[in-house]
């Protein structure tokens, strides 16, 4: 990182930008983060925890690597579920001194805004968001550990979390893996007379259409309800950005999608031996010339964004056609 921050700052100071004194935080540059399942881990590190990407990387894969090395032989999911617990925990308090710290941020809730995605395995239809600002729906009171398990408890890896009233929550990624119009319909609530200046999704790699087992013979605790909805779903998130190139087609350098295309289909979620692989396919689709052109306009619409339509009239069809 050190050697691209004085590459950045030779350029900043060509161009008579004020310098960088450390790396830059996606939370000093974006008013609202979301994320399910693994993105929602990733969502909290860098929007509640105000990590730089490259701590969240760190973080993330020395997580990984201590939750999916060892698989359990008995019970619900393949993996530990107090692993994760514990390696939550320990980052918490690395960055705000208490593993019990909780998820609303109290005064600073402004600066960033996050929400993660997780489903109530006693009624799957409806996704629940856990918050870290006040909003006039139902908050959830809960710490930032448990709002990491909710959103992470995919019932093929861990068992559901139980928080409130004995509330089971599981993997909000269940029907909900890109949750780009949640993010909007979060942004609508808090902002819908304020301009919407961009809107970035990332994703985690183009998905094959691939058969989800159900539960071996130790695992038949899991809601049966829980297996059907993994059953019935290969992937939302294609769909979901199609939807999203039809809703922007008249905002220009409005919406912007970065999935690597190739490489990652066969990686899964446990597999943080091939983090480095996962790291390569990404440079490579980094280099590709339509994504550096898509990056510069990314930046340009960071940077300098193009006031078009306000977030209360993006629902209004006739204002886009």
């Amino acid at each position: 990182m050190h050697g691209l921050m004085v590459e950045e700052n030779t350029k900043r100071k060509k161009e008579g930008v004020e310098p960088l004194s450390g790396p830059p935080k996606p939370c000093d540059y974006f008013d609202l983060i979301g994320g399910t399942s693994t993105g929602g881990i990733i969502a909290l590190m860098l929007g509640r925890l105000r990590m730089d990407v490259n701590s969240a990387i760190d973080h993330y894969d020395n997580l990984a690597k201590k939750v999916f090395s060892s698989k359990k032989i008995w019970g619900d999911g393949k993996f530990k579920a107090t692993e994760l617990e514990e390696a939550i925990k320990s980052l918490v308090r690395s960055i705000t001194g208490d593993s019990e710290s909780p998820l609303l941020d109290g005064e600073k809730g402004e600066i960033c805004r996050t929400f993660v995605c997780a489903k109530n395995a006693n009624n799957m239809d409806i996704p629940v968001r856990f918050r870290t600002y006040p909003s006039r729906e139902m908050h959830i009171n809960c710490t930032i550990w448990e709002a990491v398990r909710a959103t992470s408890a995919a019932p093929t890896f861990f068992k559901c979390i139980l928080i409130g009233r004995d509330q089971p929550y599981v993997d909000g990624g269940l029907g909900y893996n890109n949750p780009c119009q949640m993010v909007l319909d979060e942004a609508q609530l808090l902002f819908s007379n304020r301009q919407i200046g961009c809107l970035v999704s990332i994703g985690t790699g183009r998905a094959q259409v691939t058969a989800i087992k159900r539960p071996w013979l130790h695992q038949q605790v899991v809601p049966t309800n829980v297996i059907d909805a993994l059953v019935a779903i290969t992937t939302d998130c294609e769909r979901t950005h199609q939807e999203m190139l039809i809703r922007f087609s008249k905002l220009p350098n409005t919406y912007f999608r970065l999935n690597v295309e190739q490489g990652m289909q066969r990686i899964k979620l446990s597999e943080w031996e091939k983090l480095s692989t996962v790291e390569a396919h990404t440079v490579q689709y980094m280099k590709e010339k339509e994504v550096q052109e898509k990056l510069a306009s990314l930046v340009s619409a960071i940077q300098a964004p193009r006031a078009q339509l306000a977030l209360e009239q993006l629902g209004m069809e006739e204002s886009l056609l």
